[in-house]
């Protein structure tokens, strides 16, 4: 498999994680050194600068988890497909959408998603079980995924629609992935699209890939590629 890493942008962004998240620490910790004498006016201040250190933290939260952490969501999801073959590509932060997965059967994508405990879908996804103060800082969340998928898809669709007529058209399936090792996948026989532990992301593509009838051509597989940045 090709992999088709965007550097740049993964370092920038881990970059700004990093000094978001001693900007929050720092307002957070002047918040409460001000409430240490207080008055009305220090009083004030302080609530404010705990509400603006809560904020900061909670987006460097996002910066570093997704950018700062080792390994990355994409390392390990590329750790997964490394080894489909060269037909297929990877593309990290170099595409319409965070992550992609191109191919002679046409486009995955996957959602990552750090949920712990039991994963379910019943009417929309859930998450039972995990962390409490995890969950609330986002960190083991179950988030919203059917959002994140259907936001991803159309914005390729968008993008494709732009370079292919209807026939040309690859087709594009969204893939929820668990990455937490303690995430369990419960009852989602109901889901509206598929979710897999990481370790069997890879296996699963390879099955539903080898049920499509008709390929890609090598030249639109090619220009796909090629539009992505490949």
């Amino acid at each position: 498999m090709k992999l088709i890493i965007n550097d740049t942008l993964i370092k920038r962004n881990k970059k700004i994680g990093n000094i978001l998240s001693f900007l929050g620490i720092a307002i957070l910790a002047s918040g409460l050194v001000l409430n240490l004498k207080p008055t009305p006016q220090k009083t004030l201040i302080s609530f404010g600068a705990l509400i603006v250190g809560f904020i900061i933290a909670q987006i460097s939260t996002y910066y570093v988890t997704k950018f700062g952490r080792s390994p990355r969501f994409d390392e390990l999801i590329n750790d997964n497909l490394s080894r489909l073959n060269n037909n297929y590509a990877f593309f990290v932060y170099s595409s319409p959408v965070p992550m992609l997965l191109t191919g002679p059967y046409g486009i995955w994508i996957p959602i990552p998603v750090a949920a712990s405990g039991e994963i379910v879908y019943d009417k929309k996804w859930k998450q039972h079980g995990g962390g409490f103060l995890l969950k609330l800082f986002g960190q083991e969340n179950i988030g919203r995924p059917q959002m994140d998928a259907d936001s991803n898809v159309k914005v390729l669709q968008d993008f494709l629609e732009k370079h292919f007529s209807a026939e040309e058209m690859p087709t594009i399936k969204p893939i929820l992935v668990s990455l937490h090792p303690k995430a369990v996948i419960g009852d989602v026989e109901n889901a509206p699209l598929p979710i897999v532990q990481l370790d069997g992301l890879r296996r699963y593509i390879r099955k539903i890939d080898r049920k499509v009838e008709e390929e890609l051509s090598a030249e639109t597989l090619d220009k796909l590629n090629q539009l992505l940045g490949g």
